[in-house]
């Protein structure tokens, strides 16, 4: 996955905030989940995913999060290492 988005941020022409700015945040995260002790919030990811997938001018930075997304879905096992687990959200009285 690091490499999908560090791929697209080399290529990113820069046009568009969400593919120039995202593909860069998410190889970001990704390389720091692989190699210090830190844990992806996965709902940042899944939000960083899906402002690419609308907000990408064109089908390089929209098309990255089709991939993403399979990853995950296919590969949720192996991946689960990285993401933080997902908690019920506080109660507010």
């Amino acid at each position: 996955l690091r490499h999908l988005f560090e791929f697209t941020a080399d290529e990113s022409c820069g046009k568009c905030f969400p593919c120039r700015l995202g593909s860069t945040r998410g190889e970001e995260l990704l390389h720091k989940a692989q190699h210090e002790d830190y844990k992806i919030d996965r709902q940042l990811f899944d939000d960083l995913i899906e402002t690419m997938e609308i907000g990408s001018l064109c089908a390089l930075g929209g098309g990255l999060p089709l991939g993403v997304k399979n990853a995950l879905h296919y590969f949720d096992d192996e991946l689960r290492d990285y993401f933080k687990q997902r908690t019920e959200s506080p109660v507010l009285n």
